[in-house]
């Protein structure tokens, strides 16, 4: 059943101008025309939909996936000379969807075909086992599922169909290269690629992927900025050794968007009202804040942390995200120190800091000049930190409260003790090798260093030998 559609008041010519009548007549035209547009009359309620753009068919033209970019004459079958100027949405309210499960849903549109949908009311060709064991969770008409989208591999599996005709889309057609969204990792995370198939021919998610946007500018991509997960850990060990250890970095990653800013809050209680650390809301790309002293960050040693992250898209002055706590439950990773973090009220929400400073390995040789075959004495003079003293009057390690490790880039130096804090080696090669001494502390945090050392053969004693006569 065909929808009258009602238009904004449109300025009509003057009676006095000559094509007044024509004037009137194509107004005539045009509101017939609306009437009868192919599947216009049906569409979803107006609602959030998380994918945006416009797919292109060398048939019919732009597909669009979201009526806030389908345009003005994208609500109906042909093109005026002159524009209606309705707003997004209005009178054809459509779009597509992809929820938390990563299942398709929603109704895309084109002028001529009319509503795209992606909710499933049949079996779609081939049935269900053909591509839903690619789908991370249920995808099939219990859920009223019909395409979904593996993140693993960054495709998307299933169907579509337009309603009016009833002409099926595969998303995972034989094409290549598959329809697919990048990934979080990716550059520009959110965007479509690849071909889906059909019989009315090809549809292409991303003009890039061809080289035609000068020419034909379309893309499907997800909307708005969306938060992946995040990272709360301290710094790796090798990171914490040189006065790091109450240091930490945080990290994030996006499922689709553009950063133009975020805004980071740590704290060491479970509410963002008395935050030791606030960034505020910093213009910046980067998907990454470094916590120290130095940019005003100050953290304790062996405590425990909350941190909330929100960002804001392309449009700077837009409203950010939500604030999004960090959450190992969710997804989030903690990374070094969890055996700490383990102790603390809310292990899933929290991350500890180190107990102290990190040791800080050291070693003298002697000769200074090695000599392949010969024994080098190289003796540990390394320093431990404790929690009485976290970053201040290091101790001398010692066989009760330090281990060692050394080792050789030489695999057949020979050794004497490759755990003592006192050792020789005899190096077999004539060659620049790197000696490393890794010291390890009673709370198992562990630091190295190394040096680079020249080592020769022993040249021979030199004598003088008087010339003898030839006899002539």
């Amino acid at each position: 059943m065909a929808r009258v559609v009602i238009f904004r008041k449109i300025k009509k010519p003057s009676l006095r101008t000559p094509c007044s009548r024509s004037g009137r007549f194509l107004f005539g035209l045009i509101l017939v025309a609306a009437i009868s547009v192919p599947g216009a009359v049906r569409s979803e309620s107006a609602g959030f939909k998380n994918i945006r753009g416009n797919a292109w068919n060398d048939t019919y033209g732009k597909i669009s996936f979201n009526c806030m970019d389908d345009g003005d004459t994208g609500h109906f079958p042909y093109t005026f000379t002159f524009r209606f100027f309705t707003a997004p949405c209005d009178p054809n309210t459509h779009g597509v969807n992809i929820d938390t499960n990563y299942n398709f849903s929603g109704e895309a549109w084109n002028s001529t075909l009319g509503l795209i949908t992606f909710n499933a009311t049949t079996s779609p060709p081939g049935g269900y086992a053909a591509f839903n064991s690619h789908c991370p969770h249920t995808c099939d008409l219990s859920n009223d599922c019909w395409a979904c989208y593996n993140e693993d591999d960054e495709k998307i599996y299933g169907w579509a169909r337009v309603l009016n005709t009833g002409a099926w889309i595969q998303l995972n057609s034989s094409f290549s290269p598959q329809s697919s969204i990048n990934n979080y990792i990716s550059a520009s995370p959110g965007y479509f690629h690849g071909i889906a198939s059909s019989s009315f021919g090809q549809i292409k998610f991303n003009c890039n992927d061809d080289s035609s946007c000068l020419t034909n500018d379309f893309l499907v991509w997800r909307w708005p900025i969306e938060l992946r997960k995040l990272s709360a850990p301290n710094w790796s060990f090798s990171e914490a050794c040189s006065n790091g250890a109450r240091q930490a970095v945080f990290k994030w990653w996006i499922n689709s968007g553009s950063q133009s800013a975020y805004q980071l809050i740590v704290s060491n209680d479970n509410n963002t009202s008395s935050p030791v650390y606030d960034s505020g809301k910093t213009a910046a790309s980067a998907k990454q804040f470094i916590c120290s002293e130095s940019n005003g960050c100050s953290l304790s040693y062996d405590k425990h942390y909350y941190f909330w992250l929100r960002l804001w898209d392309e449009s700077y002055t837009a409203t950010p995200t939500d604030w999004r706590q960090f959450d190992t439950n969710n997804g989030d990773t903690l990374t070094d120190n969890s055996s700490g973090n383990s102790s603390s009220p809310n292990p899933n929400l929290t991350f500890t800091t180190y107990k102290h400073e990190f040791p800080m390995p050291y070693f003298s040789w002697n000769p200074a000049d090695v000599i392949v075959g010969s024994s080098t004495y190289f003796t540990g003079a390394s320093q431990y930190y404790t929690t009485t003293y976290p970053n201040y009057d290091p101790q001398a390690c010692s066989s009760g409260n330090c281990t060692h490790l050394w080792t050789t880039t030489d695999t057949g130096a020979l050794i004497s003790s490759t755990t003592a804090a006192t050792t020789t080696m005899a190096f077999t090669k004539a060659t620049n090798t790197r000696v490393y001494l890794k010291t390890t502390d009673l709370d198992n945090y562990y630091c190295s260093t190394s040096t680079l050392l020249n080592v020769n053969f022993l040249l021979p004693n030199w004598k003088e030998i008087k010339a003898t006569s030839t006899g002539q």
